[in-house]
């Protein structure tokens, strides 16, 4: 009998509605492979071109998960934009089912 992988449920909100967005070791471990052998200045640089002002040290938190709890959603957003992959990649969320807020059997 194949076994069946748990696969969470998640509900879509708009990013506007999102003040943060957990950040966890795995995802600063993505963001590392995804900006290859890109300087942290230059990602730092490439964010501010699209409006989204951070330092390199605070992106190097991210990578190494000191002390970084939550991202906004326009740090997230500009990371897909700069590595040009999903926010689903980014955020390691591969496994996950989402049900979109207003669309679901549940929510009349």
């Amino acid at each position: 009998m194949a076994r069946q992988e748990k696969v969470e449920e998640v509900v879509m909100l708009p990013l506007s509605e999102v003040g943060s967005i957990k950040w966890t070791k795995e995802r600063g471990e993505k963001m590392r492979l995804l900006r290859g052998d890109m300087p942290l200045l230059t990602l730092s640089k490439k964010l501010a071109e699209k409006d989204v002002e951070i330092s390199r040290q605070y992106l190097h938190r991210m990578e190494t998960n000191s002390d970084v709890k939550g991202a906004s959603p326009e740090i997230v957003t500009g990371l897909c934009k700069v590595f040009n992959c999903t926010l689903a990649e980014l955020l390691c969320l591969k496994e996950t089912k989402i049900v979109q807020l207003g669309v679901d059997n549940c929510n009349f």
